[in-house]
């Protein structure tokens, strides 16, 4: 019976093994090597198809270029940071009635790049296309322009405060004495720049990789209120005005004012009765007034006031100086020349004028030295907090309680979440998230800065769950993820963060290892790295708006300290300036 079987078998093989040869023989050419070219064909597709399946989810394709150069295989990361190195260094310029009229930071403006959507469009390559023969060679991904998203409420106040810079109001006219003749000076018509104008310029336009766009924005013309048009009907009252002669005794100094003089202080005003008249320009008349100041007056010495530490140690006080009293010319001028009432001598009483006040700041190479400095720098938007691990042990804080705007270093929070998440099996460093992995993630939101992924997690572990675990490790409530503005933390609590990071008391073994590696091979290192003298820097930056941060681990060949710093309305030059200073104290 089986062998019944065996040879039932054997046959039905060797009627398919036919069929199958019967089939090819069909199929392919009779000629051996035009079937060699068949198979060859079939290899060629086999291999490309093979290519496509496997190319990476995370590189750019191939044939891909961003603002034309070609960056095939390189990996969303590297992408992502050379986007938003550009974006940092890329700046707009509004043009006006074909003027330049300011020159801006993108930042500034409340943009935020979205660098790793940018990324992604360049390693774009749904599954389906792989299966397509040889469609890795005709995809192009182009990326031109920068992808931005505008912050509503920065966007809305830089809109505010740029309509102000770029209006221009209009000049009245005003009379003039030019070559012994009085005559009219014309008015200039000004100009308008709408806020919502400005709005939306900057969220429809395109942004070059360039370094500089220009934004063409319309003003809405404003014609001057007083036109010199209206000369005329002032013009005999400008005269007598001129002939009046005019004499400023001032101290021992005697100053006759002449018609040309006294014809810059005329402009056109308005009556009660919404006709035209002369008026007196207060400012211009205070600009005569200072320079026979500078006559019959002395100037005032200078005040130097020596500090150490934040102490007083000592002053040599300055001289008093005198100056003309305005308030003694301006009334008595004014009904002289327009109405004729009073006389044309006048007396000028003199005033006091305090001394300059200096104040030279020193600072001793000791810890009270460090803390005044920190004190005297947080009066004007900064906030510090220092701490020397090993050694003399130094720490200074200044402000460092309160709760700021955090931009991307709370993603250092995030981090020891992850790692708990990881170390609880909960998730693991392959599994997908987004377009990537967990770990490609983690180096998208440490390395590059990107914001995506951090989000992501944000949505996953909670936000007021991240706030409750923050609290369980000890950090203060000055740590919030739930602010309606943006997630805010203190600078005593970055630098806490970094103190565990150094010590392995927070985080430890691998973990510790690979958020040390990210935070030392990021790209933004024109901070606190710039400024020390140390070789190992490990730090996390962040910016956003108007506030610019860092937070470092700092490996000095004289001793190991954390330091933060926490500006707003500052520049990292600024925070390279101020960790240049800070170690020459703690290291002279």
């Amino acid at each position: 019976m089986t062998n019944k079987r065996a040879r039932a078998a054997t046959s039905s093989a060797k009627r398919l093994h036919k069929k199958v040869k019967q089939t090819y023989r069909s199929a392919m050419p009779e000629q051996k090597r035009h079937r060699m070219l068949v198979w060859a064909a079939f290899f060629v597709v086999a291999a490309i198809l093979a290519v496509q399946i496997l190319y990476p989810l995370d590189r750019a394709l191939p044939l891909a270029r961003m603002n034309g150069r070609w960056v095939g295989w390189q990996s969303e990361t590297d992408l992502a940071n050379q986007a938003t190195l550009v974006f940092q260094r890329s700046k707009i310029k509004f043009i006006i009635g074909g003027k330049p009229s300011g020159v801006y930071t993108l930042s500034e403006a409340g943009a935020d790049i979205k660098a790793e959507e940018m990324a992604s469009r360049l390693a774009n390559y749904p599954f389906w296309l792989r299966l397509v023969p040889f469609s890795i060679f005709w995809q192009l991904p182009n990326v031109q322009t920068l992808d931005l998203a505008f912050a509503l409420p920065t966007l809305e106040a830089f809109a505010q405060k740029t309509s102000s810079q770029l209006s221009r109001p209009p000049i009245n006219a005003g009379v003039a004495f030019k070559d012994g003749q009085l005559t009219a000076v014309n008015d200039v018509p000004g100009h308008l720049v709408r806020v919502q104008a400005i709005k939306n310029v900057l969220q429809t336009s395109k942004y070059s990789f360039a370094g500089m766009t220009e934004l063409r924005i319309d003003a809405k013309l404003q014609e001057a209120s007083r036109r010199s048009t209206a000369f005329a009907s002032v013009c005999n009252q400008a005269e007598q005005a001129l002939a009046r002669p005019l004499t400023i005794h001032a101290a021992d100094q005697t100053f006759a004012v002449g018609n040309a003089e006294k014809a810059s202080w005329l402009e056109f005003g308005e009556t009660t009765e919404g006709g035209t008249t002369l008026v007196i320009n207060r400012q211009k008349l205070q600009s005569s007034i200072d320079n026979w100041s500078k006559a019959a007056g002395h100037p005032a010495g200078q005040t130097n006031i020596n500090i150490e530490n934040g102490r007083e140690v000592s002053r040599t006080t300055g001289e008093k100086g005198s100056q003309i009293d305005a308030a003694s010319i301006v009334q008595p001028v004014t009904d002289y020349l327009l109405r004729g009432q009073g006389s044309g001598v006048i007396l000028a009483a003199m005033t006091d004028l305090e001394p300059s006040v200096i104040y030279n700041n020193r600072y001793t190479p000791t810890e009270d030295g460090l803390r005044a400095y920190v004190r005297d720098k947080a009066r004007n938007g900064a906030w510090f907090s220092i701490r020397q691990l090993g050694g003399s042990g130094w720490s200074a804080d200044a402000d460092a309680e309160e709760s700021v705007v955090s931009a991307s270093t709370y993603k250092l929070f995030v981090a020891k979440r992850l790692f708990d998440e990881i170390n609880a099996g909960g998730t693991s460093w392959n599994d997908p998230m987004l377009d990537t992995t967990v770990s490609g993630c983690f180096d998208r939101m440490t390395i590059a800065s990107t914001n995506p992924c951090a989000v992501a997690w944000l949505d996953r572990f909670g936000r007021q769950n991240l706030n409750d675990f923050v609290y369980r490790l000890g950090f203060s409530r000055a740590v919030t993820f739930t602010h309606a503005q943006a997630t805010h933390v203190s600078a005593g609590d970055l630098t806490k963060f970094m103190v565990g990071l150094e010590t392995g008391s927070l985080i430890s073994g691998a973990q510790r290892e690979r958020l040390l590696y990210s935070l030392s091979h990021h790209p933004y290192r024109y901070g606190i790295p710039t400024g020390s003298q140390a070789r190992e820097v490990y730090d996390k930056v962040g910016f956003l708006w108007n506030y610019v941060h860092d937070t470092a681990i700092v490996r000095h060949p004289r001793g190991t300290y954390v330091m933060t710093i926490m500006t707003q309305g500052k520049s990292y030059a600024a925070i390279a300036a101020m960790t240049r200073d800070i170690e020459r104290i703690m290291y002279p």
